[in-house]
């Protein structure tokens, strides 16, 4: 068994390791850890001592207390066997105190161990005391794993074997989660120690605050027109000080508002940190807009004629909703770490009106269109008559024929009201209509004359009707609904119609 003081640790310093390696999306490290506490003992962060950053974990036991630990925890579990590399460094304070290193892991691939299983497992180190080490007290050592002798809990035939032999006799089963525990010394009223620096794989854990933060943190979603703050963490996990350079790769339908750092001069998404010292993490917040619909149109057309006509419009204050991602490199030197974050931009329920009318004849229409991104406003003045109608092409003529349709569909899809008017096979078709649809005001004013077929709808949250008309008539008609902060009012339709042949 080794136990290295400070002063012999020189050559790790050329060890490869940047910021702890790390899936993208996740924090600096995917280890998780949780520091005990009992009513005789206790774990917790400490500003006092530190081998790696400014913090450690500093565990302690009280006379009637007998251990305390730490529990880590791994997000993916880690095959046993591929095991490379697991240290920590300790610097004992009181007593004469007992580390041991336990290894849960799971056999029947559920992810998690359990007592009850027969595949899974569960090692645990030969605990022995500071004194029957060369362990220094009131200095950092370091704790290599690989020098201890495990035990099976629970299987005497196993034996005692070294981290090497349990490997390769438990090849395939994987590490779901590590007990590192502190045992008490007997002789004295305190046992104390601080952890620091341990590294488990490729995977780091220095007990300092933005170490488990993720790499990019974004908003799950935000609505048209907001800004969206990203946020960066890095942090150096190396053991000598480090340049690093992060990058962003902007999504092409936001754009840069400000960041906190500025970035580099002359650009909107690079910053270059010098000398970054060992175990210091860092943040950059950067806000980011996202596109607001802002159209606005005022539009009055008029169309007069004889012969085949056919016109359509639609028009939707609604706005689809997207997936904003954005992605982050962080480098130094050749290596790198990749993270990404996506904000549903959220869609916007709006308004949709669709109108429509065709026929052969004789035909007049003025149309008046207002349209914004909350308000829908259209009028429409019709005035068509049947009449057979040719289309001459070269070799032969075209005879239409076809009576006059006319309709309109809208929908306020925030309040959750519709309407809907269709004239169809009518020989004469005299229609004026004004509709608008809007946040807190929507109504369909009609009047009518025709002799043909009709249908006629609304629904709200007070009821819906139907109507359906068969000959000559002639109707007015006045639908509103509005909203206020209180209340919504759904007055009756308001419809007069009576027939031609009646008066």
């Amino acid at each position: 068994m080794r136990w290295f003081p400070i002063g012999c640790v020189l050559i790790l310093l050329f060890v490869p390791l940047l910021l702890a390696l790390a899936i993208p999306g996740t924090g600096l490290t995917d280890l998780d850890y949780h520091l005990g506490k009992s009513k005789y003992g206790e774990a917790f962060v400490s500003e006092e001592e530190s081998f790696h950053g400014h913090n450690s974990a500093e565990l302690s036991v009280s006379d009637k207390g007998d251990y305390i630990r730490i529990t880590v925890y791994l997000d993916e579990p880690l095959p046993l066997n591929e095991l490379n590399y697991f240290s920590m460094w300790i610097n004992p304070q009181a007593g004469d105190g007992k580390v041991q290193l336990e290894l849960f892991l799971d056999g029947d691939e559920d992810k998690s161990y359990n007592s009850d299983s027969l595949r899974d497992a569960r090692l645990r180190s030969i605990r022995k005391a500071w004194s029957e080490t060369d362990m220094s007290s009131a200095q950092w050592n370091e704790l290599d794993a690989f020098d201890l002798y495990y035990e099976k809990y629970g299987d005497k035939i196993f034996g005692i074997d070294s981290l090497e032999r349990c490997q390769s006799r438990l090849r395939g089963e994987k590490i779901v989660r590590i007990y590192l525990t502190l045992y008490k010394d007997t002789k004295v009223s305190e046992t104390s120690a601080f952890i620091d620096y341990i590294k488990i794989g490729d995977r780091i854990i220095s007990f300092e605050p933005l170490e488990t933060e993720e790499i990019k943190d974004a908003p799950s979603s935000v609505s048209p027109g907001s800004e969206i703050s990203y946020t960066i963490t890095y942090g150096n996990n190396l053991l000598e000080p480090v340049d690093l350079v992060v990058r962003e790769q902007y999504d092409s339908r936001t754009f840069f508002v400000r960041a906190v750092p500025a970035p580099d001069f002359g650009t909107t998404n690079v910053w270059t940190i010098r000398s970054l010292p060992p175990g210091a993490h860092g943040q950059i917040v950067i806000k980011l807009a996202t596109i607001k619909p802002s159209c606005r149109a005022d539009y009055k057309g008029e169309v007069s004629g004889i012969g085949y006509t056919a016109a359509r419009g639609l028009m939707s204050t609604s706005f689809p909703g997207y997936d904003v991602t954005n992605h982050v490199t962080i480098s130094s030197g050749k290596l790198n770490l990749t993270a990404s974050a996506t904000t549903r931009v959220r869609p916007i329920e709006g308004s949709i009106l669709a109108y429509d009318d065709h026929g052969s004849g004789n035909y007049h229409a003025l149309d008046v269109l207002r349209y914004s991104p909350s308000r829908i406003f259209l009028s429409r003045d019709l005035n068509a008559s049947w009449a057979p109608t040719t289309f001459d092409l070269p070799l032969r003529q075209i005879l239409f024929q076809d009576n006059w349709h006319a309709g309109q569909q809208c929908e306020n899809k925030v309040r959750d009201v519709r309407w809907k008017e269709r004239y169809y096979q009518s020989r004469f078709l005299n229609l004026s209509s004004k509709t608008e649809l809007g946040k807190y005001l929507s109504y369909v004013n009609t009047q009518c004359r025709f002799d043909g077929l009709a249908d006629r709808g609304f629904k709200g949250m007070d009821g819906e009707y139907d109507q359906r008309f068969s000959g000559n008539f002639t109707i007015n008609s006045k639908t509103r609904a509005k909203w206020t902060r209180m209340h919504q009012t759904f007055p009756n339709p308001g419809l007069e119609c009576c027939s031609e042949e009646q008066k």
